[in-house]
Order: C-alpha cells, then sequence, then structure tokens
C-alpha cells in the first residue's frame, strides 16, 4: 500500500477505510494513488478534472453476452461472462478540497468519501456515489467472512455504472499489479538471503 506523504492525518485515515471499503464491495486488488489512463474519456463534470485516484479497486461484474443465440442457449441454457471493472474513491475532507475537483468518470463505479455533511448530493456530478464518514459512531471489526463491518459509514448516494475503455481497466490493473510486485520482490530478497543464511549455518 503506498500513501501520500503530503496529506492530513484525517486524508490518510479516510483513504485507508476507502481501501477496507472497497474490498467489502469485492475487490481483489486495492491500491492507493492510482493514476488512470483519461485517452478518449470525455469529462463528465467541470470537477472533473483529475488522473490519480485516492483508492482505486479492482473487481468483478457479470454481465450477459450480447450474442443473439448461442450453443448453450439453443439448449435452453443461458449463461453470464464475468469481466474486470474499476471501482474508485476520491476523498474529500474540506469544502476547499471539495471544489478542487476529483476523478469523476476514470471508473466504472465513482465515489467520493467525506466527512458527515460536507456536501450533499445535488453537489455531486450524476452517477458519482457519496459515502460519508461519522467520527463520533465510527468502528470497525473483522466479520466471520472475512470483511469489514463499519459502523458510522454510510452510502449517502449510490454510483451507476458507466463504461469506461477496457484499456483503461487494464492500465490500472496493471499499474497496482506492478507495485505489488515491487514490494513482494523486496520481501522476497529478504527471505532468499535469511534462508542462505540459515542453510550455511546448517552445513
Amino acid at each position: 500500500m503506498m500513501l501520500s506523504v503530503v496529506e492530513s492525518r484525517l486524508h490518510g485515515f479516510l483513504k485507508k477505510i476507502g481501501m477496507a471499503f472497497l474490498m467489502n464491495m469485492g475487490c481483489f486488488l486495492v491500491e492507493a494513488e492510482v493514476p488512470l489512463t483519461m485517452f478518449g474519456q470525455r469529462r463528465l463534470h467541470d470537477l472533473d478534472g483529475h488522473h490519480v485516484i485516492d483508492v482505486c479497486g479492482v473487481g468483478e461484474r457479470f454481465y450477459t453476452p450480447k450474442r443473439d443465440t448461442t450453443d448453450d442457449e439453443l439448449h435452453g441454457h443461458k449463461y453470464e461472462l464475468k469481466q474486470n471493472i474499476l471501482r474508485g474513491i476520491e476523498v474529500k475532507v474540506s469544502r476547499s478540497d471539495f471544489r478542487n475537483g476529483f476523478v469523476c468518470s476514470g471508473c466504472n463505479y465513482n465515489y467520493i468519501l467525506t466527512p458527515m455533511r460536507l456536501v450533499a448530493p445535488s453537489e455531486v456530478p450524476r452517477g458519482v456515489g457519496i459515502i460519508e464518514y461519522n467520527k463520533y459512531k465510527f468502528s470497525v471489526e473483522m466479520t466471520e467472512e472475512d470483511g469489514f463491518a463499519f459502523k458510522g459509514l454510510r452510502v449517502l448516494k449510490k454510483p451507476s455504472f458507466r463504461k469506461i475503455h477496457h484499456y483503461q481497466v487494464d492500465n490500472a490493473t496493471a499499474h497496482i499489479a506492478r507495485r505489488n510486485t515491487g514490494e513482494c520482490m523486496d520481501s522476497l530478497l529478504d527471505d532468499l538471503l535469511q534462508s542462505h543464511s540459515s542453510l550455511s549455518d546448517d552445513s
């Protein structure tokens, strides 16, 4: 996990909440500060001016193929396929931060995460969801299903699905995977050196 160094404690904390939230939404890759490819993407709103998102997750979505008929359907069966999708969260901790803009259209599902009552639903671009954090009621614990049970966190407005180019999903997925691989290589190097050292001591 990579978090920006120059940010308030609240902003960094809400990004961590955002990561846990996306894991609850079924994302199997989650990372902070992920650059998004905006090539070919039309701006959704005047606030839609950023290309690095605070929290990004890669998940899956079921869909039915658009072909009219398939071999399976001819036998009376229909099936669904899975495709990777992006869920993104932008954290806003003040009104000036909100007015500075955020990613509104770079993911299939786009959210903003704010302290309670910072923005009204009418101020947020159409299709963008709102998650509110209540510091007075907040608590979190693990569930038996290895999820996060939140209190003091609510979805004030649900996002709507937005179709984006598949190369945008691929680009974000590759960026997260490369970052995770780099961190894994550092850990693996330490493990290799320690293991080699212990083998040398045994001989």
